[in-house]
């Protein structure tokens, strides 16, 4: 499946998705080894990956895991 670029922004701008989101043809799966959809990324400000979850986790983990990667000095 190809994805559309196009309808991904349509679905952003609808659900008021503000983070980046990608229509990928393959190539980030494999560079980022995602082998579900959708994945989620927590990167610290180093870029460097601190989570990974596979598979839609949930709000109160994606919050609950952003809140102690900002409390981290």
């Amino acid at each position: 499946m190809n994805p559309d670029p196009k309808k991904l922004k349509e679905v952003m701008t609808k659900e008021s998705m503000t983070w980046r989101t990608f229509a990928d043809d393959g190539t980030i799966a494999a560079t980022w080894s995602a082998r579900s959809t959708p994945a989620y990324y927590l990167l610290d400000r180093n870029g460097v990956i601190r989570r990974k979850w596979l598979g839609y986790p949930g709000v109160n983990a994606l919050d609950t895991a952003v809140e102690s990667l900002l409390g981290e000095k």
